[in-house]
Parts: structure tokens; C-alpha cells; sequence
């Protein structure tokens, strides 16, 4: 039974899909994405609370199993520099796809109509980006890092990887990176962390 129910739910994401990708998020409505799957809004509402649920549904079906494996990138048994250098490649491999980039966009413009924003980021950055800090947690505690508060730590390695590129390739301004650049900034983001937090 539960397995015909999240069969059911995945038919509706699927559906949602659809109807998000030909009217928007604002010309959606819980009513137009029941009427496509075929049952009444009540049947809907018992799989997702809002359309904003499951419009971050659709969002982490589409690009989430590539952040999946991004952040499952790092193991509490790995040499720091070689782990976080291996996850800074794997990061800017993936976030400046262009369906990465789409998504990153649709929550920038809904976030303050909506809860969309809210939703999309506790079902997907925090949560990766928890994990990175638990892996940078554990290195602090074996001496390998210098003692520091974990989060913060994760979001200064982010902002440094993000730097070069994020801010140019979400205005339009670069549509292509080439793989060769991206693995420079990449060094460069690691070195500049390392240089920061190195023990003392």
C-alpha cells in the first residue's frame, strides 16, 4: 500500500511538472494541478499542503540527486585538502548548469511572494551544506583545522567558491565556464580556506 502511495505522489510531481513548466508557479494552482492528475483537490492536499510544497517538490526532483551526490562527496575519513578540493570541483561542476541555474533563479524571483524561498532552502542548501559542516566539524575536533564555529566555516568555503563565477553567471553575463577555469577557481577557493583556517 505505502508503495501504490508514493507511486501516486511521484505521478503527481511529475504532473505538477508539467503544469509549472507550461503556465509558472504564479498561473498554477492547486485546482489546475489536481484537475491534469485527475482527482479533486481534497486528494491532493492529503499528498502536499501547498503549492508551493510542491512546486519545491518538483525543484528537488529535477536537480536534487545531482546535489545528493555532491554533498555525499565527503567522508569523515578524508585528507582535508584533497576532500574539499575534490567537493569544491564537484560544486562548481554542477551549480552553474543551466538547470541548476534555472531553479537557483525561480526561487530568487518567488522568495518574496511566496514561502517558496523558505522551503526550497531547507530542503536543499541547508541540508547539504550541513553536512560539509559536520565533515569540517570533525576536522576542527582532530586538530586539523583551526577550532571554529562548524557553520560559518562551511558558508565562508561556499562563499569562496562561489566568488569568481556565481554573481556573472546568474545575471547572464557568463553562459559557458571553461572546465580548466573552474578547476583553477576551485584550487584557489580551497588554498585561500586552508590559509584561514589553518591550525594555530
Amino acid at each position: 500500500m505505502r508503495k501504490k502511495s508514493e507511486e501516486r505522489r511521484q505521478q503527481m510531481i511529475d504532473i505538477a511538472a508539467e503544469v509549472f513548466n507550461e503556465i509558472g508557479f504564479e498561473g498554477a494552482s492547486m485546482a489546475e494541478i489536481s484537475a491534469r492528475i485527475g482527482g479533486s483537490k481534497a486528494t491532493l492536499y492529503n499528498y502536499f499542503s501547498s503549492k508551493e510544497e510542491i512546486f519545491v517538490e518538483v525543484m528537488i526532483k529535477q536537480v536534487g540527486c545531482q546535489f545528493e551526490e555532491l554533498f555525499m562527496a565527503l567522508r569523515n575519513e578524508d585528507e582535508v585538502r584533497a576532500g574539499l578540493l575534490r567537493l569544491a570541483n564537484h560544486y562548481l561542476g554542477v551549480v552553474f548548469r543551466p538547470e541548476i541555474v534555472a531553479v537557483k533563479r525561480l526561487g530568487m524571483y518567488y522568495a518574496g511572494k511566496s514561502e517558496l524561498g523558505p522551503l526550497l532552502y531547507e530542503r536543499g542548501p541547508k541540508r547539504g551544506w550541513t553536512r560539509i559542516a559536520d565533515f569540517l566539524k570533525v576536522k576542527m575536533e582532530e586538530g586539523k583545522l583551526r577550532s571554529s564555529d562548524a557553520w560559518i566555516a562551511a558558508m565562508q568555503f561556499r562563499a569562496l567558491i562561489e566568488a569568481e563565477w556565481m554573481e556573472v553567471r546568474m545575471l547572464n553575463v557568463v553562459t559557458e565556464i571553461p572546465a580548466d577555469q573552474l578547476q583553477a577557481s576551485a584550487q584557489r577557493a580551497v588554498e585561500a580556506f586552508l590559509y584561514l583556517y589553518q591550525p594555530r
